[in-house]
């Protein structure tokens, strides 16, 4: 019986403490809020040796050479040192003279327990008998996209020597996650403001892999502050264009640069002597000759990059020891589009050889086992620069038989390239291709109509692909509509073609020079893309700039 009671007792207990088990109450959302800094909010005159924040609960930092941005800097090898409640930050370089700072903790400072970041946590002071209250604001966007750039450092600067490849600046911040930015405690002067990604956290734009973008005018803080600075990001490699160097083989001279080239003037050279071509990219050339021992040519080269900049120099081709073992033809589909409105297939090609003859009795349009037509040579463009061939030929209207009728499936016409049909300067001869060419009903495509309201006299309309490809391009139009569409989601945008050469230029920096701006269309509901479904009409859709 003794023995029941005491394992009654156990199960009682055991429920008991069971029941009362502590959950760890409710989550800590609150987070640490400041009660006392040194030197206080707004304070004037300071000049102790370091700054000491103390809040109401313990802390600890994230990322704090990120997240606590210090205007103007302290240096990179500030200190942030936390002792429970209190955290002290230790300058690496002296206070300025008569100069507010600015401390935006944005996420630095969370409690210990659950992360949860301060809020709103700013802090100015100042070394001198005032404080500057003027401030910088604005958003920084992409050129050709509507996504919000992330961690981008905005920075000013006021001296117009200063380059932003080369010095880091003395104000800056950065940009939120809906991409707006604020400077604020600033004085009244004028300031060059720009803006980077900084990947490699050095305070300098290095154009080869951030992207960027800049105002060519100074913003104007005189008598009261700027809250609507707008700067495009984009993604253009503005390092000098240097050649680094030339090889000579037995067959080939190589020029490499430095970065890609945009466009090449040679002279000096004739297509007997030597064929030149972009090699595996735009930033090497390869001169195909065929010299002999002790042979050398002078050619002029000049070669500009797409911000303009140039290298025009003497270069010699002469032959080179080196042997080289003869490369593989190689081919690749580029581009293959049937024009509804024209009618004409446009098809390319490229090769790693430049193309030296066309056999055209090889190239022909096949409709059916009897009715063919040869492409004519003027409709074969060669591009010996970027090593493609361009076809572009009229191609007869779908013919139906009884049969395909009743069958509804109509015969596709196709384009044949036979074998050898193209043959390189070193006697390679091309594969054959079979392409089929997939002409659709009219009923199966789309209509887009527009209509352009703006005071400016150039620009360029251009309907493009989700993926920013351009199906159609035109200057100055105030109306327009866009036939024989394929059904899928397609996009608007406009240039603003600021110096009428029909195309967008990024712009140059050293010249104060922007790049030109673009404008993405946007619906009434706030889309960018606009779906066109199989004999449908859209629009007409306005853009206004």
């Amino acid at each position: 019986m003794k023995y029941l009671y005491f394992l009654l007792f156990i199960f009682i207990v055991y429920g008991c403490a069971n029941v009362a088990m502590p959950t760890g109450g409710p989550r800590d959302k609150t987070p640490p809020e400041l009660v006392q800094s040194t030197p206080y909010s707004n304070q004037k005159n300071y000049n102790a040796k370091t700054l000491e924040l103390t809040f109401n609960e313990d802390i600890k930092l994230k990322d704090p050479k990120e997240e606590i941005l210090i205007i103007p800097s302290l240096g990179k090898k500030t200190l942030f040192t936390v002792k429970k409640r209190k955290l002290i930050i230790t300058p690496e370089l002296p206070w300025l003279p008569n100069t507010t700072y600015s401390i935006n903790f944005r996420e630095g400072v969370q409690d210990l327990t659950e992360g949860n970041p301060a809020e709103n946590l700013r802090l100015a002071f100042s070394t001198g008998p005032t404080i500057d209250s003027l401030f910088i604001s604005g958003s920084v966007h992409e050129l050709f996209t509507e996504k919000v750039p992330l961690k981008i450092t905005v920075a000013l600067y006021e001296a117009d020597t200063f380059d932003i490849y080369k010095h880091t600046p003395q104000y800056f911040t950065k940009s939120d996650k809906e991409g707006y930015f604020d400077i604020s405690n600033l004085k009244s002067s004028k300031y060059f403001i720009y803006a980077f990604e900084d990947k490699n956290k050095n305070l300098k734009v290095d154009s080869k892999t951030e992207k960027f973008g800049y105002l060519s005018t100074p913003v104007n803080l005189l008598d009261e502050s700027q809250d609507s600075i707008k700067i495009f990001l984009q993604h253009v490699d503005a390092r000098p264009l240097v050649l680094t160097n030339i090889r000579h083989t037995d067959k080939t001279s190589r020029v490499r640069f430095n970065k890609a080239i945009d466009s090449l003037a040679v002279t000096g050279l004739s297509n007997k002597q030597a064929i030149y071509t972009y090699g595996t990219d735009q930033a090497e050339l390869i001169f195909y000759n065929s010299f002999s021992k002790g042979d050398s040519i002078p050619i002029t080269l000049i070669a500009k990059d797409s911000v303009g900049q140039k290298v025009d120099t003497l270069l010699y081709l002469k032959y080179g020891e080196i042997k080289t073992t003869p490369e593989t033809l190689k081919s690749k589909e580029l581009d293959l589009n049937y024009n509804f409105s024209e009618k004409t297939l446009t098809y390319i090609l490229s090769y790693n050889k430049p193309i030296a003859a066309i056999n055209t009795d090889s190239i022909f349009i096949q409709y059916d086992t009897i009715k063919t037509t040869s492409v004519p040579l003027t409709d074969i463009l060669l591009d010996t620069l970027q090593n493609k061939v361009v076809i572009k030929t009229a191609v007869e209207e779908i013919q139906f038989d009884e049969k395909e009728k009743e069958k509804k499936q109509p015969k596709s016409p196709e384009l044949i390239i036979g074998k050898a049909a193209f043959v390189t300067i070193e006697n390679d001869s091309s594969k054959r291709v079979t392409k089929t060419i997939k002409i659709p009903k009219e009923e199966d495509l789309g209509i887009v109509s527009i209509k352009v309201e703006t005071k400016l006299k150039d620009y360029i309309v251009q309907l493009t692909t989700t993926d920013n490809q351009v199906i159609e391009s035109l200057r100055n139009i105030k109306e327009h509509t866009f036939k024989y569409l394929p059904p899928k989601e397609y996009r608007l945008r406009v240039i603003i073609d600021t110096n009428q050469n029909g195309m967008w230029d990024s712009g140059n920096f050293y010249e104060g020079v922007e790049p030109e701006k673009v404008i993405l269309y946007k619906s009434d509901d706030d889309k960018y893309n606009f779906p066109l479904r199989a004999n449908w009409e859209v629009g007409p859709l306005l853009i206004k700039f």
